[in-house]
């Protein structure tokens, strides 16, 4: 197999490679339909468990929706954000995000990361011999609305009627997206008291067709993220020291961080309504001594997924946002991106110009790489000749042909395999490139950053429906595909042993690749259609150096040199 030949099978496998990877990973997924659920039995506000070890043999076989906030709502105003809390489980109703709104749209409301699930947060204790209702009906004795202004803690509390006293305390500080969480428990009796504490939290899971965003249960179990993108079949468990858990979109998330080691667990349990999936963490059983108290500590972090934000929180909470295996060369190319926006104000012309240092920086490796396989091309079109005629002579002799066509590579200096070493640069650059790819796809920067006719970065083009199919007109893509295709027609594709199956399959490639990026965000789009751009700049320049002609090769860079020292 000749070189020529090999470059292109390797190409198209490559391709296939890719499209194949978008789409296990970044095309869009129907969500099964989850079956019809019957009316749900709201639980009982007052249940008695008997005994820790009766609560923890059961395993509940159908999930019912929890009741709808019943007790006082307690509004918290910060400067960053708004929230609702019910004294009933102490539960949380809303959190508005106030520096994040829902669209480009200037009447949007804020993003509400509770928006469409029932109360979250919900804490239950559940105490041997003793009735625990749930939720805990906790009370408050302050007022409904709270202006947070420096850090203040949220007490509710609640007594059973043998004395035994809970309290639930959210600690408010209004610079920051986390929220301190305590939950005590006072045993004023005369003897020991088994406890268990369960925090349960709801959310959706799979796709969300209007915001064209995968919504994921995610968690972090013995240091390693485990992701959960649809809502499971049946229940399923995770053990281990968990460093937190929640529920996240592309750029938000709602995280509950236990301050605690050792071995816990986690329940995720399917709805089976909407998408609605519940996680139920469950603290270590504990035996509460006679006139202590039983403090279980937290934190709960309501906020964008932004790198330096969730960084500060710990836990490696930055973790969440999805990265993958490029992590390493993602946070320096985000920082890089900062820093450009900082300059330039828009963060269109930062992705512009990080493009183009990206591309400055491979250059060497870049036009090495592309003047080896066009070397290589001139080196295969000058034998065509005799490549034919060997093919002629041995066309009922394979065997035979190929061994000749060996020893023809072999007299004029040519390796088919030194192929691999002409695409090795190009695999040097690829993390890199998938690095940035990722770094555009989930940074919240560009989350309704415009740029020209773009409303917003992290979304597709909005122009308008083409009448009579309904189908968005979109430039970005369509300039994309046109760059590729320019691209590819730059790169002499008529060489010797290449099979014109497969270069009429490469040809629809640039198509291909315009359909499958059609909906993705503006950033991405731009981001290739700019590296697109590059690469045809590089292209001329390596065509110019070297020059095909009917008596040879040359290289235009040395003929030029040459010619002026002669003058």
């Amino acid at each position: 197999m000749d070189r020529t030949k090999l470059n292109y099978i390797l190409f198209f496998v490559m391709s296939l490679i890719i499209i194949i990877l978008y789409t296990s990973f970044f095309a869009p997924k129907t969500p099964k339909k989850p079956p019809e659920q019957g009316k749900a039995i709201d639980p009982s506000p007052q249940r008695q468990t008997s005994t820790i070890e009766e609560k923890q043999s059961k395993q509940s076989t159908k999930l019912e929706l929890p009741i709808l906030p019943e007790g006082k709502l307690i509004t918290i105003k910060t400067p960053l954000y708004t929230g609702i809390i019910d004294t009933a489980g102490g539960r949380i109703v809303e959190w508005r995000l106030d520096k994040f709104k829902e669209s480009t749209d200037n009447n949007s409301p804020p993003v509400n990361l509770l928006k469409g699930s029932p109360p979250a947060f919900n804490t239950y204790s559940e105490l041997k011999d003793f009735r625990i209702p749930n939720p805990i009906p906790f009370e408050f004795d302050g007022v409904n609305e709270v202006d947070v202004t420096e850090k203040q803690e949220i007490t509710l509390y609640w007594k059973t009627t043998d004395g035994i006293e809970l309290r639930k305390i959210y600690e408010i500080d209004p610079s920051s997206y986390v929220v301190g969480l305590r939950f005590e428990v006072k045993n004023t009796t005369e003897t020991h008291v088994g406890e268990t504490l369960t925090v349960e939290q709801y959310g959706k899971v799979g796709k969300e067709a209007k915001k064209n965003d995968d919504r994921s249960f995610i968690t972090m179990v013995y240091n390693k993220v485990k992701r959960v993108d649809k809502p499971p079949k049946e229940d399923d468990v995770f053990k281990g020291t968990i460093n937190w858990l929640g529920f996240s979109d592309k750029y938000f998330i709602s995280a509950f961080l236990p301050d605690i080691g050792g071995e816990t667990e986690i329940n995720l349990a399917n709805v089976e309504k909407d998408q609605l999936v519940r996680a139920a963490f469950d603290y270590p059983s504990d035996s509460i001594p006679p006139g202590n108290i039983s403090v279980h500590k937290s934190k709960l972090y309501l906020g964008p997924m932004e790198y330096e934000v969730l960084r500060s929180v710990g836990y490696d909470l930055e973790k969440a946002i999805k990265y993958g295996w490029v992590g390493p060369l993602a946070r320096p190319l985000l920082w890089l991106l900062k820093e450009l926006d900082r300059v330039f104000k828009n963060y269109g012309i930062a992705i512009i110009v990080i493009t183009i240092i990206v591309r400055a920086v491979f250059l060497p490796l870049t036009i090495k790489s592309m003047g080896s396989i066009k070397a290589m091309q001139v080196k295969m079109q000058e034998i065509k000749p005799k490549i034919d005629a060997l093919k002629e002579k041995y066309k009922d002799d394979k065997a035979r042909q190929n061994a000749e066509l060996m020893k023809l590579y072999t007299s004029q200096g040519i390796n088919p395999l030194s192929s691999l070493g002409g695409c090795l640069p190009l695999v040097i650059q690829f993390p890199v490139f998938i690095a940035l790819y990722d770094v555009l796809l989930y940074s919240i920067d560009l989350r309704h950053s415009s740029f020209l006719w773009i409303k917003d970065l992290s979304s597709p083009e909005n122009l308008f429906n083409i009448p009579g199919i309904g189908i968005p007109f979109r430039i970005l893509p369509l300039a994309m595909g046109a760059s590729w295709y320019a691209s590819q027609k730059l790169t002499p594709t008529a060489a010797p042993g290449v099979d014109n199956m497969q270069m009429k399959m490469m040809e629809f490639m640039p198509l291909i690749f315009t359909i499958m990026f059609w909906g993705l965000p503006s950033g991405l789009i731009l981001y290739w259609t700019v590296s697109n751009i590059l690469s045809i700049v590089q292209q001329l320049y390596v065509n110019r150096r070297f020059i095909v002609s009917k008596g040879g090769t040359k290289d235009a860079g040395s003929d030029r040199k040459r010619r002026k020292n002669s003058v």
